[in-house]
């Protein structure tokens, strides 16, 4: 059998965590001088002990190693562990990487060039038009499969960018009315989308650059200005999609591109 100390150099276990895993029931010693106190460890502990690094450095706290390894007899039983836990690295893969895109793009924004394109607003009148639409109470994200949907069925007749139309005055996370829509060059009759004459008017216009996570910053520009000149809101607010995800070939969200139009009057 090996002392603490061998059986630290072996497992390249610190005499601490050694300490701990024995305490925690983890990683008991097979034999202890009732005398000294002295632990010793031999084979089994060996081998447990690799199991617990392995499990160490996939993330596993003490608790549920502790259960692991007391209900797992052999590696096939691991398995649905393992895929639990990897479901929670990917989750935080996705947390991170959200996070290090929010960072990249504030690091962006401080920069004096890219806080000028993407705070430029401009007003400007803009003419009725013949659009098709498809009205929905649901979630933001939704509106791609819609986009789908009229991309299928009036393709050959669409004129411009697809866009959306917003008509809630807030932000909701389900039940929001929203319309996917899309100018069309002739009035069309086709089941599940309607046609019609959407109204034009005075709007202020925001371009965004960038994802669709970081819009808000654009929002409140708009907000502001609205504030600063005497204008409101005179209808849905739109949003026109000049560069999006893609629809065949994935776009680099940095690439994205989001007019953001208020339709606006006189307080």
């Amino acid at each position: 059998m090996l002392t603490t100390g061998e059986f630290s150099s072996a497992t390249r276990l610190t005499v601490k965590a050694l300490r701990l895993y024995h305490e925690e029931g983890l990683l008991v010693p097979e034999k202890i001088d009732t005398v000294t106190g002295y632990r010793y460890y031999g084979d089994e502990s060996f081998r447990r002990a690799n199991s617990v690094i392995l499990l160490r450095e996939l993330g596993f706290s003490i608790s549920e190693m502790k259960m692991i390894l007391s209900s797992c007899k052999d590696e096939d039983e691991l398995a649905s562990f393992f895929s639990d836990r990897l479901r929670e690295v990917e989750k935080e893969i996705l947390r991170i990487r959200d996070a290090r895109n929010r960072i990249s793009y504030f690091i962006e924004s401080a920069k004096e060039d890219t806080m000028r394109k993407n705070l430029e607003i401009c007003e400007r009148d803009v003419n009725d038009a013949l659009i098709c639409g498809i009205r929905f109470l649901g979630t933001y994200p939704e509106i791609g499969s819609h986009f789908g949907e009229l991309m299928k069925k009036a393709g050959r007749y669409i004129k411009g960018r697809t866009f959306a139309l917003y008509y809630d005055g807030e932000y909701k996370d389900s039940n929001a009315d929203i319309e996917a829509a899309v100018e069309v060059r002739k009035e069309i009759d086709v089941p599940g989308i309607s046609c019609r004459n959407l109204k034009g008017g005075h709007f202020a216009c925001i371009a965004h650059r960038g994802s669709y996570d970081q819009l808000g910053i654009a929002y409140k520009a708009l907000f502001d200005y609205l504030k600063e000149r005497g204008l409101r809101l005179s209808g849905p607010v739109r949003e026109v999609y000049h560069k999006g995800p893609g629809w065949i070939i994935p776009r680099d969200p940095k690439r994205f591109v989001t007019e953001i139009m208020f339709p606006t009057e006189k307080c």
